[in-house]
């Protein structure tokens, strides 16, 4: 019976792991630069704000989601839709305002934005002669 339900329904997602913790999956993200700021864009289709967490620190930018498995009164045929953590950590340049973070939820879409700081303008340096530093030693 079991072949033939495999044979119909198509193989069968393995368990987690064997203490029955829920996997832990890679979180795919979009990155693109513009001369203002950094934008990563994830999507966390199915996910509630409230489940999906974002932190910054020592110069990596950490997002985790997490999504319950569906708890069914009989047995699984088929279970394709992923449950457990997703987690994404990235390195951030260390020219960025970390203050200014900022992330948006719409739809299933998570959009976080990381603002650059000001480029560092060239300074002109006034050139002294070395003769006024030697008479004034005198």
């Amino acid at each position: 019976m079991d072949r033939l339900i495999e044979q119909f329904f198509g193989e069968q997602v393995p368990d987690a792991d064997p203490s029955g913790n829920p996997p832990t999956y890679y979180l795919p993200v979009d990155i693109f630069e513009s001369e203002e700021a950094y934008t990563l864009v994830a999507s966390v289709p199915g996910f509630k704000q409230d489940h999906v967490e974002i932190t910054f620190e020592d110069g990596i930018l950490t997002i985790k989601a997490k999504a319950e498995g569906l708890k069914t009164p009989g047995r699984w045929l088929r279970q394709e839709r992923p449950f457990g953590s997703f987690v994404r950590r990235l390195e951030v340049p260390s020219q960025v305002e970390t203050g200014k973070i900022e992330a948006q939820f719409d739809n299933g879409e998570l959009t976080v934005t990381i603002p650059k700081t000001a480029k560092p303008q060239p300074v002109r340096i006034q050139i002294g002669t070395r003769k006024k530093e030697i008479a004034a030693k005198a």
